[in-house]
């Protein structure tokens, strides 16, 4: 239902930019959050948790239903928007730009990580390529769910949790 909501929203956005007037001169990103906060999801260093849908509409530049498969990360939406408009890239920012007359050369590898999370603590680092994720995981005595007071409020972690005490 949400997915259903968000993609009639996002219907309205564009033909608002249409109907202005402006949507052959507005660059469109699209990109979702990581989800919720259950298990491999949010939070979690697993492709499941870092692998996000990104859509971007540049009209003129980028044709319609083409794909990419650099590795991007969303590190790299700040200097890919001052590449678009044409700005100067400080020095200082990370990223790289992946659109626009700056493009960067193409990364080999992505880099996530997994630390603190509100009260609790673990230390997982992860790197990926095409066509491999390697994860080094700092604590492997924790439990593999942490015990975070925020995320185990949500409906579907609580059932989670009761299932988990009943051994199922």
């Amino acid at each position: 239902d949400n997915i259903a909501r968000m993609d009639a929203r996002v219907g309205e956005i564009l033909q608002e930019l249409e109907s202005d007037g402006l949507a052959e001169n507005t660059v469109v990103f699209f990109w979702s959050d990581h989800g919720d906060g259950l298990p491999r999801g949010k939070r979690w260093p697993y492709d499941s948790g870092t692998h996000v849908p990104l859509i971007v509409r540049w009209p003129g530049k980028i044709k319609p239903g083409s794909v990419c498969d650099e590795l991007i990360s969303s590190i790299d939406f700040g200097p890919t928007v001052l590449s678009i408009a044409g700005a100067t890239i400080q020095a200082h920012m990370q990223g790289r730009p992946f659109l626009g007359k700056k493009v960067g050369q193409s990364r080999d590898y992505v880099f996530s990580a997994r630390d603190r999370f509100d009260e609790s603590y673990d230390m997982v680092r992860s790197v990926r390529d095409k066509r491999y994720r390697y994860m080094r995981n700092y604590y492997p005595n924790q439990p593999y769910v942490l015990w975070v007071p925020y995320r185990n409020r949500g409906p579907a972690m609580q059932e989670m949790l009761r299932l988990y005490a009943e051994g199922k």
